[in-house]
């Protein structure tokens, strides 16, 4: 009987420990393996997008000011409603755009998407994805001629193969396609390419930069995947130096869904290190997550923070944030129209004015007088009056059904009598 006993409380025994020991490594794990001497390393190194973001604006500007162009301001309502630019500095013969719009032709970003579902492909190309210099769709299941979706025909073993021979394909296309800035990013991902523009505009894409989310696993720092990856020109050409062939691509990773993982320890191999891209409040502006999620907390994101490289603040999200997740193709349509088109009014006097017409409403039904009744002075007649006269020119529902469906003598009286009645009404009128 002891012996039973005993045998039981070893089982619970050795049962408990086995449990303890899984909750500790699935809740702690990134901590252990995040040692201290790693992170006492990485503060010596300069990862970082600029020493602080705090100065970055300063950075911008000045790398603005040498760009030898006059910033202006133009409100909101001007802006969405009021004269083109040209009326608005009439005394100006130089070209005026927005500052936006100057930055797409300074700073080109290439967008890859990569597709698992053809509706987010399509709804991609409708929305954000008009606002990149070149918009390429790949994936290694789906092919389509109208979006288009380019499928490289591989048999691929892993997902780090796929971006691998992504990559080379787009290094061939150099003369065609730009490649300062490449940004990948996943089919349920929106990017504000506005706002990356800005954060690039004083980095050298001669130089090697490695933008997203960065956490760490097993002790690797890697961008996220599903915050989408910033690649400069240099780190390209690193990179394809190391794999330009197939079978170093198919060698360099042998997992699905560890594309970003493999990335980021073959640049560490380069001695190319994630930046940080956090706000001077250290708020991010690359997001792994739903703005839903991120903001209002309904799904818990626990490793998505205590792994972050660069954690993030009491505040999540960046006002200039870049990238988030929205695996709606109707919602990403909603998204971009809020960002885009909706505006709040402030102030102004432009918004408010009623659309241009060819012809004023009262003159359209004045010309409808004088070309359908030959009437000659119609300065008088009021709105009512015109509504009288027409409709006895034109019948009603019933009496067009009378005249169109009766048998043809039946339907001849009827036009006569429909006839004889408007005759009537328009002596009445006419005499009143």
């Amino acid at each position: 009987m002891n012996i039973v006993l005993l045998k039981r409380q070893s089982v619970f025994i050795i049962g408990f420990l086995i449990g303890f020991v899984t909750v500790f490594l699935t809740k702690y794990a990134g901590h252990v393996f995040e040692s201290p001497a790693f992170h006492k390393d990485t503060s010596k190194a300069t990862w970082t997008l600029v020493e602080t973001w705090a100065k970055h604006s300063e950075n911008y500007e000045d790398w603005r000011n040498n760009q030898n162009v006059r910033i202006s301001k133009v409100d909101q309502d001007t802006l969405a409603y009021g004269p083109s630019f040209t009326q608005i500095f009439t005394s100006e013969k130089k070209k005026v755009i927005l500052e936006a719009e100057w930055l797409k032709n300074r700073v080109p970003v290439t967008c890859v998407v990569f597709v698992e579902k053809l509706k987010l492909a399509i709804a991609t190309k409708d929305t954000w994805g008009k606002h990149c210099n070149n918009l390429l769709f790949f994936s290694h299941h789906l092919s389509d001629n109208y979006i288009p979706v380019i499928n490289l025909g591989f048999k691929y073993t892993s997902s780090w193969q796929l971006l691998c021979e992504v990559m080379n394909y787009i290094w061939k296309k150099q003369n065609e396609i730009s490649l300062q800035w490449l940004i990948f990013i996943r089919d349920d991902t929106i990017v504000i390419p506005e706002n990356l523009r800005y954060i690039l505009a004083p980095l050298d894409y001669k130089e090697p930069h490695y933008l997203g989310h960065s956490v760490v696993l097993w002790g690797q720092p890697y961008n996220v995947a599903q915050a989408g990856f910033v690649l400069s020109y240099e780190v390209l050409r690193r990179l394809m130096k190391l794999f330009d062939t197939s079978e170093k691509c198919a060698a360099g990773g042998k997992y699905w869904k560890k594309e970003d993982y493999y990335l980021g320890k073959h640049l560490a191999l380069l001695g190319i290190h994630p930046m940080d891209t956090r706000d001077s409040e250290q708020r991010g502006t690359f997001h792994a997550s739903s703005l839903n999620s991120l903001l209002w907390g309904i799904a818990k994101l626990e490793n998505y923070h205590t792994r972050a490289l660069y954690p993030v603040g009491p505040e999540c999200c960046s006002n200039r944030t870049i990238t988030f997740n929205i695996g709606d193709p109707d919602k990403m349509r909603t998204m971009t129209y809020m960002l885009y088109q909706l505006r709040l009014f402030e102030s102004g006097v432009y918004g408010n004015r009623p659309a241009p017409t060819p012809i004023p409403e009262v003159e359209v039904w004045r010309s409808a007088l004088q070309e359908e009744f030959n009437m000659t002075d119609v300065g008088e007649i009021s709105s009512d009056k015109y509504f009288q006269i027409w409709r006895t020119k034109y019948s009603e529902p019933e009496q067009f059904i009378a005249r169109t469906f009766q048998k043809k003598p039946e339907a001849e009286q009827s036009n006569r009598e429909i006839r004889d009645s408007r005759i009537k009404a328009l002596n009445k009128l006419s005499a009143n």
